[in-house]
């Protein structure tokens, strides 16, 4: 350092080196430095490309989940409102998309093209397009299948609307409408319409087994029975052999022009309405497919009454109408109709009448005669082929 200050003193062309040394650092190194700054812009925006596009039910989100759960059940119940919103949205910007790529074409009709290859369709590709569009078909409701003037119209069940109550509960909240009978042109019948029916449900439509009277018709009931195990709970004794075999089971061996059908209560604290109305819909598609020419009748959830209402948070007819609300939407008014049996028994405010349970939940014995008479007075007339 001395050295330099004296060679500095002595000669001022020292200072005209060190001021070229300065120029051969900056012409060096200088854009080297820029190109650096740039990539690490560069990465940051990759970045934040990267969070835009991130969904918090995919990647390692969806890899980590516990075996068994759904989306749906990791979301609380609410994913699939919010995936048919993010799916409306996606279509949308894809018609938009689609849009004004049409747009373009007929712009440039006429116009000289850019040289380029020709995108070719992948060999094979019509096969399985038609074959893809042959499975949907097969997997469509018949009704579905028919030309359009001989598919029937579905009837869907009208509502009776109310004010709503807040709810701090998730999994379920107040639909504010109560759906009711399926409006159609029913017939009265004597008991030997029942020959051919058979009653599905729980304690509540073993309550129907052992005091309607129906003597003549078929009962797969239990206690505590729900939509999730209906089909597979092996709880039937088979007649044929003795053994206990599943709904499933005698849904495919037998035959049945009617099926009454009665569960929901003991569901109403085992997850979402979400999720108990696909696996309702999964039970209706399934017998359907084993009995296609059965009249399906799927009754309302009876509600609970006004002292149980009020004490439980579960169990409760907010919770009750919730799901009502949900299986009224599966019914078509072809070949699944809607039951308000709960209308039977109300009180004022749509509850269960107090003076008609002995527990808060299930009826006195001798109030099932009105169930009786109110299937008999709405049948559907089934055509003998």
């Amino acid at each position: 350092m001395k050295r330099l200050k004296r060679m500095m003193h002595q000669c001022p062309l020292g200072v005209c080196i060190l001021c070229g040394w300065a120029v051969v650092a900056m012409v060096r190194y200088v854009p080297s430095l820029r190109q650096q700054i740039g990539q690490t812009q560069t990465e940051a925006v990759d970045d934040r490309e990267e969070l835009s596009g991130y969904s918090a039910f995919g990647g390692a989100m969806a890899e980590g989940r516990v075996p068994g759960l759904s989306l749906e059940e990791l979301a609380g119940g609410s994913f699939g409102e919010w995936a048919d919103e993010q799916q409306g949205a996606q279509n949308g910007a894809k018609q938009a998309d689609a849009q004004q790529g049409a747009g373009k074409d007929e712009n440039t009709k006429g116009q000289p093209q850019p040289d380029g290859p020709e995108k070719e369709q992948p060999a094979g590709s019509d096969k399985k397009q038609q074959r893809t569009d042959g499975e949907k078909e097969e997997n469509r409701d018949p009704e579905e299948q028919k030309p359009d003037e001989d598919r029937q119209k579905k009837i869907s069940p009208e509502y009776i609307s109310y004010e709503k109550k807040k709810t701090d509960s998730p999994y379920y909240s107040d639909p504010g409408k109560i759906p009711m009978t399926t409006k159609y042109d029913y017939v009265k019948v004597k008991d030997d319409y029942f020959d051919d029916a058979v009653f599905i449900g729980d304690s509540r439509m073993e309550g129907m087994e052992d005091y309607s009277g129906l003597d003549n018709a078929t009962f797969f009931a239990k206690p505590g029975l729900t939509v999730f195990d209906l089909l597979d709970d092996k709880f039937i004794k088979d007649p044929d052999s003795g053994k206990k075999v599943s709904v499933s089971d005698m849904l495919k061996r037998h035959t049945y022009g009617k099926i009454y059908l009665m569960v929901g209560i003991n569901e109403l604290g085992t997850g979402g309405t979400e999720r108990f109305a696909k696996s309702y819909e999964d039970v209706l598609k399934k017998i359907r497919k084993w009995q296609p020419d059965a009249v399906i009748y799927v009754h309302s959830i009876m509600g609970v009454s006004p002292a149980k209402d009020k004490s439980d948070k579960v169990f409760n007819n907010t919770n009750i109408r919730d799901k009502n609300y949900a299986i009224s939407k599966l019914t078509d008014g072809i070949h699944i109709f809607y039951f308000n049996i709960q209308q039977l028994y109300e009180d004022k405010n749509h509850n269960l009448a107090q003076d008609l349970t002995f527990d808060d939940v299930h009826l006195y014995a001798k109030h099932y005669s009105k169930w009786v008479d109110y299937l008999r007075e709405h049948a559907v007339e089934v055509k003998k082929k």
